[in-house]
């Protein structure tokens, strides 16, 4: 049988994936514990929590780009959400029973041999309620601090997974308004964090905001941008960049000068599409990046995991003095010490992110895109 306008369709711009790579890399950096004030409190890495932001308006261009004129019934949307749940599921799940595996370790430490947790006793907020949220991937839905539970990165696919439905949605039912709807999504999104300032209640506003800017600026690069005109100097580049880096180090939370994440990050996809060839883009296509994107999600999905292994061994391996900061025992070392283990940190966060993308995450997204072929 013929293959509908439902076929799954890759969209990959290697510029953009070493973009994506890049941030994952400083949310890693971000939640690199307070080992020395003085890392620690580098301003990139201080606001790298918005890459995160970042992560989400690249997400919309790609899928805008890929699926804007492919849901034309709802056996399209379901193959359509399937193939993001196969997407995004797996490594999710997997990561789940890690943690569950931690809390359970932690509570037959404590329970068996009186080894307390340093940190949130076992089975306190990861409860059963909470591994219900995580298991459904619904934790978007509820106050940010009570997402915060098991792996805490997964609030942003959670809130994703559900956004990608409105924009199926939407897609399916109002395809010739939706240049209008997506924006106009996009703007009371920003103005809604900028106006009430949800700071603990804005996970699914901020992906709205982000998911819907990169669709926004998807529509305007497919109907009007032309990479053979050069629509955009040279100069576009730097200046979202700069943008965005001015963004880490001077914004104090997800509203205010905060919400220049959105235009920045949308400036930024356009200046990499529509500025003809420059040293920016023959940096951001060196092999090494471009991996760099492609274990991304597995980067920033395993990365708290890791370092919660990382932690226990430096405390058996060196006994360092602790302190604790924000309810949370934290182990001391010099700014020399600090660096040596940030590296070492971040190189076993890229190995295991290797090994996740080879034998999990590659593997549940072809199978699901097979899936979709085999039932076309």
């Amino acid at each position: 049988m013929s293959m509908t306008s439902s076929q799954p369709r890759k969209f990959k711009v290697e510029e953009l994936e070493s973009v994506r790579g890049i941030a994952a890399l400083l949310v890693v950096l971000y939640h690199i514990p307070n080992w020395n004030p003085f890392i620690h409190h580098l301003p990139i890495i201080n606001g790298a929590g918005f890459m995160v932001d970042l992560f989400f308006v690249l997400s919309g261009f790609v899928i805008f780009t890929a699926y804007h004129n492919k849901l034309k019934n709802w056996r399209d949307v379901g193959r359509f959400q399937f193939l993001r749940f196969g997407r995004l599921y797996p490594v999710h799940l997997l990561m789940l029973v890690v943690y569950l595996m931690i809390e359970t370790l932690k509570y037959v430490l404590q329970a068996k041999f009186g080894v307390a947790s340093l940190s949130k006793p076992p089975f306190e907020e990861n409860n059963f309620y909470a591994f219900l949220r995580e298991l459904f991937l619904v934790k978007a839905f509820w106050p940010n601090e009570t997402a915060m539970t098991f792996n805490s990165p997964a609030w942003s696919i959670s809130a994703e997974f559900y956004t990608y439905f409105i924009f199926a949605v939407i897609t399916l039912y109002l395809d010739k308004l939706k240049s209008l709807i997506f924006p106009l999504i996009g703007f009371i999104a920003i103005f809604l964090l900028f106006l009430y300032q949800p700071e603990h209640y804005n996970f699914m506003l901020r992906c709205l905001a982000g998911f819907f800017s990169g669709c926004t600026v998807a529509y305007l690069i497919l109907k009007y941008g032309s990479v053979e005109r050069g629509t955009f100097p040279v100069i576009t580049i730097p200046l979202s960049i700069a943008l965005i880096f001015s963004v880490t180090i001077l914004a104090s939370g997800f509203y205010g000068y905060g919400l220049v994440i959105y235009p920045a990050s949308a400036l930024l996809i356009a200046g990499i599409l529509l500025t003809p060839g420059n040293i920016f883009k023959r940096y951001l296509s060196k092999t090494w990046l471009i991996w760099l994107g492609t274990v991304s999600y597995s980067l920033y999905m395993s990365h708290g995991a890791v370092l919660w292994f990382f932690n226990q061994f430096i405390r058996v391996l060196f006994h360092p003095s602790e302190i604790v900061i924000r309810g949370i025992s934290t182990p001391q070392f010099t700014t020399g010490q600090s660096i040596l283990l940030s590296i070492l940190y971040i190189s076993i966060c890229l190995t295991v992110s290797q090994l996740m993308y080879s034998y999990i995450e590659k593997p549940f997204r072809e199978k699901s895109r097979r899936v979709i072929q085999v039932n076309n």
